[in-house]
Protein backbone atom coordinates (compact mmCIF):
# COMPACT_ATOMS: atom_id res chain seq x y z
CA UNK A 1 0.00 0.00 0.00
CA UNK A 2 1.35 3.45 -0.92
CA UNK A 3 2.45 5.73 1.91
CA UNK A 4 -0.10 8.55 2.07
CA UNK A 5 1.09 10.19 5.29
CA UNK A 6 1.29 14.01 5.15
CA UNK A 7 5.09 13.92 5.33
CA UNK A 8 5.35 11.55 2.37
CA UNK A 9 3.29 14.01 0.29
CA UNK A 10 5.32 17.05 1.35
CA UNK A 11 6.56 19.16 -1.56
CA UNK A 12 8.41 22.45 -1.95
CA UNK A 13 6.66 24.97 -4.21
CA UNK A 14 8.37 28.24 -5.24
CA UNK A 15 7.06 31.36 -3.49
CA UNK A 16 6.14 34.09 -5.96
CA UNK A 17 6.44 37.38 -4.10
CA UNK A 18 5.02 39.32 -7.07
CA UNK A 19 1.74 37.64 -6.14
CA UNK A 20 0.11 39.83 -3.49
CA UNK A 21 -1.67 36.93 -1.78
CA UNK A 22 1.58 35.00 -1.43
CA UNK A 23 3.38 38.10 -0.14
CA UNK A 24 0.67 38.56 2.52
CA UNK A 25 0.72 34.88 3.50
CA UNK A 26 4.50 34.86 3.84
CA UNK A 27 4.35 37.95 6.04
CA UNK A 28 1.63 36.31 8.17
CA UNK A 29 3.81 33.26 8.69
CA UNK A 30 6.83 35.42 9.51
CA UNK A 31 4.79 37.26 12.18
CA UNK A 32 3.97 33.89 13.75
CA UNK A 33 7.66 32.97 13.50
CA UNK A 34 8.56 36.13 15.43
CA UNK A 35 11.23 37.85 13.34
CA UNK A 36 11.93 39.13 9.81
CA UNK A 37 8.27 39.94 9.32
CA UNK A 38 8.18 43.60 8.30
CA UNK A 39 7.21 44.29 4.67
CA UNK A 40 10.57 45.94 3.90
CA UNK A 41 12.45 42.76 4.82
CA UNK A 42 10.25 40.67 2.55
CA UNK A 43 10.71 43.22 -0.24
CA UNK A 44 14.49 42.80 0.17
CA UNK A 45 13.99 39.05 -0.11
CA UNK A 46 12.13 39.65 -3.36
CA UNK A 47 15.13 41.58 -4.73
CA UNK A 48 17.44 38.73 -3.68
CA UNK A 49 15.12 36.31 -5.48
CA UNK A 50 15.45 38.37 -8.65
CA UNK A 51 19.25 38.39 -8.23
CA UNK A 52 19.17 34.59 -7.81
CA UNK A 53 20.70 34.86 -4.35
CA UNK A 54 17.68 33.56 -2.47
CA UNK A 55 15.11 30.89 -3.32
CA UNK A 56 11.95 30.76 -1.21
CA UNK A 57 9.60 27.79 -1.09
CA UNK A 58 6.27 26.92 0.47
CA UNK A 59 6.30 23.65 2.38
CA UNK A 60 3.09 22.11 1.08
CA UNK A 61 0.87 19.06 1.56
CA UNK A 62 -2.44 18.25 -0.17
CA UNK A 63 -5.57 19.31 1.68
CA UNK A 64 -7.21 15.99 2.57
CA UNK A 65 -10.55 17.73 3.20
CA UNK A 66 -10.64 19.11 -0.34
CA UNK A 67 -11.68 16.74 -3.14
CA UNK A 68 -9.45 18.69 -5.54
CA UNK A 69 -6.52 18.30 -3.13
CA UNK A 70 -5.57 21.97 -3.04
CA UNK A 71 -2.13 22.50 -1.53
CA UNK A 72 -1.86 23.68 2.06
CA UNK A 73 1.00 26.08 2.74
CA UNK A 74 2.16 24.57 6.01
CA UNK A 75 5.33 26.66 6.27
CA UNK A 76 8.25 27.93 4.26
CA UNK A 77 12.00 27.50 3.80
CA UNK A 78 14.69 29.37 1.89
CA UNK A 79 17.87 28.24 0.17
CA UNK A 80 20.41 31.05 -0.09
CA UNK A 81 23.46 31.30 -2.32
CA UNK A 82 25.06 34.08 -0.27
CA UNK A 83 26.01 32.36 2.97
CA UNK A 84 27.27 34.81 5.61
CA UNK A 85 28.76 32.06 7.78
CA UNK A 86 31.09 29.98 5.68
CA UNK A 87 32.53 26.80 7.28
CA UNK A 88 36.31 26.65 7.80
CA UNK A 89 36.68 23.98 5.09
CA UNK A 90 35.82 26.64 2.50
CA UNK A 91 39.45 27.78 2.52
CA UNK A 92 40.21 24.61 0.56
CA UNK A 93 38.01 25.85 -2.31
CA UNK A 94 38.92 29.55 -2.60
CA UNK A 95 38.09 29.91 -6.29
CA UNK A 96 35.01 27.69 -6.55
CA UNK A 97 31.79 29.66 -6.93
CA UNK A 98 28.70 28.57 -4.97
CA UNK A 99 30.61 26.17 -2.73
CA UNK A 100 28.22 26.86 0.14
CA UNK A 101 24.47 27.33 0.26
CA UNK A 102 22.63 28.18 3.44
CA UNK A 103 19.20 27.26 4.74
CA UNK A 104 17.38 30.07 6.48
CA UNK A 105 13.88 31.46 7.07
CA UNK A 106 12.72 27.93 7.95
CA UNK A 107 9.31 27.79 9.64
CA UNK A 108 6.51 25.25 10.10
CA UNK A 109 3.11 26.45 11.26
CA UNK A 110 2.40 25.18 14.81
CA UNK A 111 -0.64 23.14 13.77
CA UNK A 112 1.51 21.06 11.37
CA UNK A 113 4.59 20.44 13.53
CA UNK A 114 3.54 16.93 14.54
CA UNK A 115 3.44 15.79 10.89
CA UNK A 116 7.19 15.31 10.44
CA UNK A 117 7.33 17.86 7.62
CA UNK A 118 10.53 19.55 8.79
CA UNK A 119 12.82 16.62 8.02
CA UNK A 120 11.29 16.16 4.59
CA UNK A 121 11.58 19.87 3.78
CA UNK A 122 15.24 19.88 4.82
CA UNK A 123 16.01 16.82 2.68
CA UNK A 124 14.36 18.39 -0.37
CA UNK A 125 16.20 21.70 0.15
CA UNK A 126 19.51 19.82 0.47
CA UNK A 127 18.78 17.95 -2.77
CA UNK A 128 18.02 21.26 -4.51
CA UNK A 129 21.33 22.77 -3.32
CA UNK A 130 23.46 20.52 -5.55
CA UNK A 131 21.69 21.14 -8.84
CA UNK A 132 20.30 23.97 -10.90
CA UNK A 133 18.16 26.03 -11.10
CA UNK A 134 18.08 26.70 -7.35
CA UNK A 135 21.48 25.32 -6.39
CA UNK A 136 24.76 24.47 -8.09
CA UNK A 137 26.76 21.31 -8.91
CA UNK A 138 29.64 23.14 -7.17
CA UNK A 139 27.87 23.02 -3.81
CA UNK A 140 29.90 21.17 -1.18
CA UNK A 141 28.30 22.33 2.07
CA UNK A 142 24.96 23.38 3.48
CA UNK A 143 25.32 25.90 6.31
CA UNK A 144 22.86 27.22 8.89
CA UNK A 145 22.74 28.55 12.42
CA UNK A 146 20.68 27.32 15.37
CA UNK A 147 20.08 28.44 18.93
CA UNK A 148 22.77 26.92 21.16
CA UNK A 149 21.71 23.82 23.09
CA UNK A 150 23.29 25.41 26.15
CA UNK A 151 19.95 27.21 26.63
CA UNK A 152 18.40 23.80 27.24
CA UNK A 153 21.08 22.17 29.40
CA UNK A 154 23.33 24.76 31.10
CA UNK A 155 22.25 26.31 34.38
CA UNK A 156 22.52 30.02 35.15
CA UNK A 157 20.83 33.30 34.27
CA UNK A 158 22.62 33.54 30.92
CA UNK A 159 21.54 30.04 29.82
CA UNK A 160 18.47 28.14 31.05
CA UNK A 161 17.58 31.15 33.16
CA UNK A 162 17.36 33.40 30.12
CA UNK A 163 13.77 32.31 29.39
CA UNK A 164 12.52 33.62 32.72
CA UNK A 165 14.42 36.85 32.12
CA UNK A 166 12.72 37.21 28.73
CA UNK A 167 9.30 36.26 30.12
CA UNK A 168 8.76 33.39 27.67
CA UNK A 169 8.45 29.63 27.97
CA UNK A 170 11.62 27.63 27.23
CA UNK A 171 11.75 25.57 24.03
CA UNK A 172 10.48 22.02 24.32
CA UNK A 173 13.59 20.67 22.55
CA UNK A 174 16.99 21.77 21.27
CA UNK A 175 16.91 22.89 17.64
CA UNK A 176 20.70 22.44 17.52
CA UNK A 177 20.27 18.78 18.45
CA UNK A 178 17.48 18.45 15.88
CA UNK A 179 19.92 19.56 13.16
CA UNK A 180 22.62 17.29 14.60
CA UNK A 181 20.27 14.34 14.07
CA UNK A 182 20.13 15.35 10.39
CA UNK A 183 23.91 15.23 10.09
CA UNK A 184 24.85 18.86 10.78
CA UNK A 185 27.88 19.62 12.95
CA UNK A 186 28.80 22.83 14.76
CA UNK A 187 32.13 24.55 14.22
CA UNK A 188 31.66 27.61 16.44
CA UNK A 189 29.19 29.53 18.60
CA UNK A 190 28.75 33.31 18.71
CA UNK A 191 26.23 35.81 20.10
CA UNK A 192 24.18 36.64 17.02
CA UNK A 193 20.78 38.03 18.04
CA UNK A 194 19.55 40.43 20.68
CA UNK A 195 16.35 40.35 22.76
CA UNK A 196 15.10 42.70 25.46
CA UNK A 197 14.65 41.24 28.95
CA UNK A 198 11.68 42.13 31.18
CA UNK A 199 13.89 44.53 33.15
CA UNK A 200 15.02 46.29 29.97
CA UNK A 201 18.44 44.62 29.72
CA UNK A 202 19.65 43.52 26.30
CA UNK A 203 20.20 39.76 26.14
CA UNK A 204 22.51 38.42 23.47
CA UNK A 205 21.54 34.97 22.24
CA UNK A 206 24.29 32.57 21.21
CA UNK A 207 23.88 30.60 18.01
CA UNK A 208 25.66 27.46 16.88
CA UNK A 209 27.09 27.77 13.36
CA UNK A 210 26.55 24.42 11.67
CA UNK A 211 27.35 22.76 8.37
CA UNK A 212 26.81 19.50 6.53
CA UNK A 213 28.82 18.11 3.65
CA UNK A 214 26.46 17.31 0.79
CA UNK A 215 26.34 14.36 -1.56
CA UNK A 216 27.47 15.77 -4.90
CA UNK A 217 26.00 14.63 -8.18
CA UNK A 218 28.44 12.45 -10.16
Amino acid sequence: MANTSPASQCRLEPIILNDEDQFIELQRQRVLCGWDYDPETIKRWKVKQEEKLKSLFWITIPDSSDKDKELLRTGHISLDANSSFDPPELKNFPHVKNCVFSISSFFILPEYRSYGLGRHAMKMAEDMAVKEPYGSPNCRFIALNALSKRYIYDEGPDWRGVWERLGVSPPSFSIQEWYEALGYVSWKEEPLYEEKALNGDIVKLWEAFMRKEVQRIA
